[in-house]
C-alpha cells in the first residue's frame, strides 16, 4: 500500500468473503497512520523504503505470511463489491484453474480506449503463445492463486509478476482470466502510483516496464522469430557496387536525398520517381536488390542513382545501404511498390527542415479498428517502453518517414535494416522525433501471399515485425539498468 485513504473500505469488504486471514503489505512508513481498528482485523507486512521503488514487492512479501489455500491478490487503483468478487472466485474455489487473472467487465471495456501498457502486455502474451489471456496479467489487479501455484515458483518471485507468469506458463499450471466489474462511483485517487501528465508514464507505468524489459533480455535476442533473410552481417563488409550515375554536388544548405529501396518493381518504379522528383530533391537513390524485371534500367533511365545488387538483400537493408552513400542532409524515404502523392511526402521533409530528427508517419487514425493486431500492439509497445506514449504507434516500420543525416550519423547506419530497432535508438539517443502527417500507406501496401500468408501461426512478415521489436526491448535493456541510463 501507497496510501490508507481506502485500506478500511478494503478490509471491510474481504471480510465479508469470509477471509479469516487479511495481510496488508504497507510502506513501513504508512503503518503508524492505519487506525488500530483496521490493525486488529488484519496481519500488518512493513514494506521498507529499499523495496518500495518496486510496487511488486510488497505482494511477494505478503505472499510468504498467507495462510489460505487460495490467496486474492487487492490493489489500490479500483474497489470491488463483495459480491462482484465472490463472482470473480468463483474458477478458482471450485478447481477450473490454478490461477486466476482478472479482465474488465463489458460494461467498463466499451467505456475505456486501448491503453500503451495493454500493448505491452499483449506483445509478450503473443510471444509466449498465450493470446487467450488477452490483456489480463499479474501487473493489475484483482488477482487470485493456490497456495499449490505459488509454491512452484516461490512466493518471492511475485515482485517480478512476467516472470512469474512465464514459470506457470512453462510448468503447465492452469491460468485463467475471468471479467470483473468495478464499483464505478468509487474510483481510490492515489497520485503516487498512477499520477501523470498526459504523454508521460507514471511511476506504476515505469514500474511494469522495467519489469517486461527485464523478462524480454531473459530470452533470446529475437525469440527464435524470423529476420526477414536479412544478410546484415554483408552489408557493408564488401565494397559497395558502383552507383549508375555520377553524384551530385552538394551545395551549402539542406538538400534532399530520397532513398527507394526496390525488388521486381519495374511496373511502379517510374512512377514512384516521377512523383518524388516534385520535390526537388539533390538525388533520388534507388536500391535495387535481387531483381530480374528490370526495375534498375527502369529507375537509371528516370534519372535515378542506382546501387544494383544481384542477390537480395532481406528485409529493409535497402534503407541502410542508401542512406550510407546518401550525400543530402535530410533523407526522405518511400517504398518502389506504390506511389505516394508529394503533397504527402513534403511535410515529412519539411519537419526535418524545422530542426525534427526523425519525421514519422501517424497512423493512428487508420488503426483505430486494429487494436487488438499484435503488430499494431508492438508499435504501440515500443514507444511505451521509450517513455514517448505520445508517438502512439507511430513507426519506422511505416513510410514516408524523414531523418536528419547530421542527427542519425552518430547511430549505425546498418541499424536502419531493423526499422524498431533504429526507431528505438533514435528515442533512447535523445534524437528529436515526432510525428509530422497521416498518410494511409498501410492500406497500399503490396499484399505479397508469401510474406503475408501462413498456414498455421505467424506469417512471415509478422514474424519478423515481432522479432523486429523484440531486438529493440532488447536494446532498451542494455542501455538502461533499472529504468535509469547506465
Amino acid at each position: 500500500m501507497y496510501t490508507t485513504h481506502h485500506l478500511q473500505k478494503m478490509v471491510a469488504v474481504s471480510q465479508q468473503l469470509g477471509s479469516a486471514d487479511i495481510v496488508v503489505a504497507a510502506a513501513s512508513h504508512l503503518i503508524p497512520e492505519i487506525p488500530t481498528s483496521v490493525r486488529a482485523k488484519t496481519r500488518m507486512v512493513p514494506v521498507e523504503p529499499e523495496l518500495q521503488v518496486n510496487p511488486f514487492s510488497g505482494r511477494a512479501l505478503a505472499a510468504s505470511h498467507a495462510r489460505g489455500a487460495v490467496l486474492l491478490f487487492l490493489g489500490e487503483d479500483r474497489f470491488y463489491s463483495a459480491m462482484e468478487l465472490q463472482r470473480f472466485l468463483f474458477p478458482i474455489l471450485h478447481g477450473r484453474v490454478q490461477v486466476l487473472l482478472s479482465c474488465e467487465g463489458r460494461r467498463h471495456h466499451r467505456s475505456r480506449t486501448s491503453l500503451p501498457l495493454d500493448s505491452l502486455i499483449l506483445f509478450f502474451h503473443e510471444l509466449l503463445g498465450r493470446t487467450d489471456l488477452g490483456t489480463a496479467s499479474l501487473f493489475g489487479t484483482p488477482h487470485a492463486m493456490t497456495q499449490h501455484a505459488l509454491r512452484r515458483i516461490s512466493a518471492e518471485l511475485l515482485q517480478q509478476p512476467a516472470h512469474a507468469l512465464y514459470q506457470w506458463i512453462k510448468t503447465g499450471v492452469r491460468i485463467g482470466v475471468q471479467p470483473v466489474e468495478p464499483m464505478r462511483n468509487a474510483i481510490p485517487y492515489n497520485p503516487q502510483l498512477y499520477g501523470a501528465v498526459q504523454g508521460e508514464c507514471s511511476f506504476f507505468e515505469k514500474a511494469v516496464i522495467r519489469e517486461q524489459m527485464d523478462f524480454a533480455a531473459s530470452l533470446p535476442k529475437r525469440n527464435g522469430l524470423t529476420d526477414g533473410r536479412r544478410r546484415r552481417e554483408e552489408l557493408f563488409q564488401e565494397s559497395l557496387p558502383e552507383c549508375a550515375q555520377p553524384r551530385p554536388k552538394v551545395d551549402k544548405g539542406a538538400r534532399l536525398s530520397v532513398i527507394i529501396p526496390a525488388r521486381d518493381e519495374a511496373s511502379t518504379i517510374e512512377s514512384v520517381i516521377r512523383e518524388v522528383k516534385l520535390l526537388n530533391p539533390l538525388e533520388v537513390i534507388v536500391v535495387v536488390n535481387g531483381s530480374r524485371d528490370g526495375t534498375a534500367a527502369k529507375a537509371r533511365a528516370c534519372g535515378a542513382v542506382t546501387v544494383e545488387f544481384a542477390h537480395p538483400l532481406g528485409v529493409d537493408s535497402g534503407r541502410a545501404i542508401g542512406a550510407s552513400i546518401a550525400a543530402g542532409d535530410i533523407l526522405l524515404f518511400v517504398d518502389a511498390d506504390f506511389v505516394l502523392p508529394a503533397q504527402d511526402l513534403y511535410p515529412f521533409v519539411f519537419g526535418c527542415e524545422k530542426g525534427i530528427d526523425l519525421a514519422l508517419n501517424d497512423q493512428s487514425a487508420f488503426f483505430e479498428s486494429h487494436s487488438g493486431n499484435v503488430v499494431v500492439a508492438a508499435r504501440q509497445a515500443l514507444n511505451f517502453v521509450a517513455d514517448r506514449k505520445d508517438l502512439g504507434t507511430g513507426s519506422m516500420l511505416a513510410v514516408p518517414f524523414a531523418l536528419r543525416k547530421e542527427a542519425f550519423a552518430s547511430l549505425d547506419w546498418s541499424l536502419l535494416a531493423c526499422p524498431p530497432l533504429a526507431q528505438m535508438a533514435a528515442l533512447t539517443g535523445g534524437l528529436r522525433v515526432e510525428l509530422v502527417h497521416a498518410v494511409d500507406s498501410f492500406s497500399l501496401n503490396r499484399f505479397r501471399p508469401e510474406k503475408h500468408l501462413a498456414k498455421r501461426g505467424h506469417s512471415p512478415a509478422v514474424a519478423q515485425m515481432l522479432g523486429d521489436h523484440m531486438e529493440a526491448f532488447h536494446y532498451w535493456s542494455k542501455q538502461y539498468r533499472g529504468g535509469h541510463p547506465k
